[in-house]
């Protein structure tokens, strides 16, 4: 009995690496710009607070310390939320992206199993090391950006 020809592919990977991907990505961070905005001011004002606190807090007095830590934990929470809700929508993003693109990512690949003629193909992800060149995950990107790149 012949050996048969093994293949490593990481789909996850190589779709959210595509063109596809990124562009899709950009309408969601133009969505949410001023939810990225907002996280990235709090947490510049966070850090700005802390070190104002521990350069000055041994000649400020309790009130002042006190109103400096209390500012810092509202700027917390703040951050929190809005840190959250930019990783639902990230979470929800991706799901949707990967339910939507996989029809067309499984017949791509289904191709490039054919043409690269591998009788196994492994989830990358489950792969603690893999050859480079059993790996299709680069090869499957690029007949991704392909497809995408004719499509336009």
């Amino acid at each position: 009995m012949a050996a048969g020809k093994i293949a490593v592919v990481d789909m996850e990977r190589a779709l959210f690496q595509s063109e596809g991907a990124k562009a899709s990505f950009k309408q969601v961070e133009e969505q949410f710009g001023d939810d990225l905005v907002k996280v990235k001011k709090l947490e510049q004002e966070m850090m700005e607070s802390q070190k104002k606190l521990q350069k000055d807090g041994a000649i400020m007095s309790d009130d002042e310390q006190r109103k400096l830590r209390n500012g810092i934990k509202e700027k917390q929470g703040e951050f929190q939320f809005f840190a959250g809700k930019l990783q639902k929508a990230e979470q929800q993003w991706r799901q949707q992206f990967f339910r939507a693109n996989l029809p067309r990512l499984q017949e791509i690949l289904k191709g490039l199993i054919e043409s690269e003629k591998v009788d196994i193909v492994l989830n990358g992800q489950a792969v603690i090391h893999v050859s480079p060149d059993l790996d299709l995950t680069k090869k499957l990107l690029n007949k991704l950006n392909q497809a995408s790149a004719a499509k336009k």
